[in-house]
This record gives structure tokens, sequence and C-alpha cells, in this order.
């Protein structure tokens, strides 16, 4: 009886994380790409539209977040290799894409980490952080992410 429960748990906390993790730039499908390699994203919505990340915002403590609740799909470094991400369709975003990170500012990464990807044009796992990380937590996020670029 207690293997039963301690499985239908671990299966559902596997679950979870595995709905945590989303794409945002899958390189299969070609999504967000132009020919030429170049990444694209749609315009940010306008309520996250033109925020500025805080001088405040500390990619140190945003690698305690990203290590506890992010890096289990977009891996460690952020490149979409994490055991769960790379399981997803489409796959964990690689964070660490320095196309991606020239491509788009900080408000759409604020918009991303809040609003998750669970809706068109996206379609993906990303799970909205909006009701687990406080405002300023997901700015020490979008601080950590920038330090990924390759």
């Amino acid at each position: 009886m207690k293997i039963t429960i301690l499985s239908a748990l671990l299966l559902a906390v596997t679950a979870l994380l595995a709905v945590g993790c989303g794409g945002d730039n899958a390189a299969p499908s070609n999504r967000g790409k132009k020919a030429d390699d170049t990444i694209t994203r749609p315009e940010v919505i306008a309520e996250y539209k033109g925020k500025e990340k805080p001088a405040t915002a500390s990619a140190e403590e945003g690698k305690k977040l990203f290590d506890a609740n992010c890096a289990t799909c977009h891996g460690p470094t952020g490149a979409g290799d994490g055991p769960l991400g790379k399981a997803l369709n489409p796959p964990a975003g690689d964070l660490s894409n320095p196309k991606l990170h020239d491509a788009v500012g900080d408000d759409y990464l604020f918009w991303r980490i809040s609003e998750g990807g669970g809706f068109a044009p996206f379609n993906s796992g990303m799970t909205p952080f909006k009701g687990t990380f406080n405002e300023e937590q997901r700015w020490h996020v979008v601080a950590y992410v920038r330090t990924l670029k390759k």
C-alpha cells in the first residue's frame, strides 16, 4: 500500500514538473525563426510592454529560483536540455542562445516567466510563474537568464 501511494505521488510530482517546462525557441519545428536563422518573437502584450528590469534585480537570487524551478526543463545552463524539457513538444527553449537574447527585451522575458506559454502562438508547456514568484522574484529570474547568454 505504501509503495502504491509513493508511486502515485512520484508520478504526480513528475507530471507537475513536466508541465512547468516549455518551449520557447524549439529547433525541430523552427518556430519563431526566419530563413536566415534570426529568432523572431511576437510583440509583448500591453500589460508587460516596456517594463524594465529594476537595478535591484539579482542574478544570484535568480539563479537560486532558476535552479529550483526551471532547470528541470531548461537544464542547468539554460540550454533547453533538462531531463523533462527534452521530452516536451515543443522542447524547452534554449535560454543560452545569443540570438534569443538579441531578439527580445527584458519585458519579453518577464512576460514569458509571468504568463508561461500555454496560449497561442507559443502553445508550450511553460508554466506561468506569476502565481508562484512575486514580481521581484520574477525580475531576479530575468537577471539570471541574461547571464546565460553564450
